[in-house]
């Protein structure tokens, strides 16, 4: 009785097709990623935007003025977030797009590169915004003194609502490296074909 499975030297002796990549393939794969990068973005744009009206609602109704505070600071960290997902993490003009049809792998390679830098970097642009405002909102709502709960009962309505934050920037910290990965691959994929 053999010690190797059928199965498994079937596998290992199968053929390998060389992967390839044709100009027309880099060409739909560079718009297509941009038309995806310009979805997102304008979802990110509507979201902060109702970041923005949300707690600006909140900053002009709620009395509290650490809380006003609080909600300001987060729509500040909105309107920043914006900022720097245009500055870094923009789609391709129609100029940039044109000028790519020279080289569709060069180009695409570098927008993939840069999109990689953006996320690759999220903590400090997409994440850090939000945290002093949240945590002066998180402080106003847990010890307002209008809250009549005992000091415990605050201190843990407080750190839940910090465990929450973390939780949340942690999922989108992750999920970010993942499509950062996604990319990587991509590059290695693209440098194979230029290479042959």
């Amino acid at each position: 009785m053999s010690d190797r499975d059928p199965l498994q030297s079937i596998w290992q002796n199968q053929s390998q097709e060389e992967f390839t990549m044709s100009l027309a393939d880099i060409h739909t794969r560079a718009e297509r990623f941009q038309s995806r990068i310009r979805t997102r973005n304008w979802i990110e744009y509507a979201a902060a935007g109702f970041v923005v009206v949300f707690f600006g609602w909140m900053a002009a109704t709620v009395p509290e003025p650490i809380v006003q505070i609080g909600a300001v600071l987060i729509a500040l960290g909105a309107l920043y977030v914006c900022w720097k997902l245009h500055q870094l993490g923009r789609a391709a003009s129609g100029d940039e797009l044109n000028a790519g049809a020279q080289s569709w792998a060069a180009f695409h390679r570098a927008e993939l590169t840069r999109q990689g830098a953006a996320l690759r970097t999220v903590w400090r642009w997409y994440l850090a915004p939000f945290v002093p405002g949240m945590l002066v909102f998180l402080a106003g709502v847990s010890f307002t003194a209008a809250n009549p709960a005992p000091f415990p009962e605050r201190l843990a309505v407080f750190l839940a609502g910090l465990a929450l934050m973390a939780a949340v920037f942690a999922v989108i910290a992750w999920l970010n490296a993942q499509a950062v990965k996604r990319l990587d691959a991509e590059i290695a994929a693209l440098d194979q074909v230029r290479a042959d």
